[in-house]
């Protein structure tokens, strides 16, 4: 999922964006001219860890990334969390996945059900990030892997999009080792504002 992100972050104003934008987001320029990119390298990244059986996309929004996840891995499940139920409605009927209606807060899957997560321009979004990042290490197995693609930049630049602060690179390193995972990479992606972190479940963790 992606925004141009002109609204509080995390509030019902928010999720209310993403609603009235559902029934025209397919038909936008920018899953085509950012989004799908985003994905497309994005899955390119998880590649490298083996073919999943069980995929989740945190703030799926209308199924995109999942869409291309079944063109790569067609036997992978393929799940979604999203709050804006608009988006969620329109994926459902374009995308083979089971998709809920929820934030990153509270996945609604079982513990270490997941091989490889991700989450593309979808963080600065997240209500509670550290919570997400705890749910998210919850769902993967022992070693499993997270993806996540999103925003970097000073504080101007998050003000002007109306998104919260975005972390730095070694504040996502801190908070995704808190919550039992461990980044394996990071890099810049399509432009010098998107960074992806590539991280592993701790296996010790349950």
């Amino acid at each position: 999922m992606g925004s141009i992100a002109v609204a509080t972050p995390g509030t019902d104003q928010d999720v209310g964006q993403f609603d009235r934008w559902s029934g025209r987001y397919e038909r936008s320029k920018w899953p085509w001219l950012v989004f799908d990119r985003v994905h497309r390298k994005a899955l390119g990244l998880a590649s490298r860890f083996g073919v999943p059986s069980a995929i989740l996309d945190v703030g799926c929004g209308s199924g995109r990334l999942l869409r291309a996840a079944h063109l790569r891995w067609p036997e992978a499940r393929l799940f979604g969390v999203d709050p804006s139920m608009g988006m969620v409605e329109a994926g459902r009927r374009l995308t083979p996945a089971e998709l809920h209606v929820t934030g990153a807060e509270s996945i609604p899957l079982a513990d270490a059900s997941i091989d490889v997560a991700f989450s593309t321009i979808a963080f600065h979004h997240w209500a509670d990030q550290e919570r997400g990042l705890g749910e998210v290490a919850r769902v993967l197995r022992p070693g499993g892997h997270f993806v996540l693609v999103d925003n970097i930049g000073p504080d101007w630049l998050a003000r002007y999009l109306k998104d919260r602060p975005y972390l730095t690179p070694d504040d996502r390193v801190a908070m995704w080792s808190r919550n039992g995972l461990r980044v394996l990479e990071q890099r810049l992606m399509l432009l010098p504002c998107i960074l992806a972190t590539l991280a592993a479940k701790d296996p010790a963790r349950s």
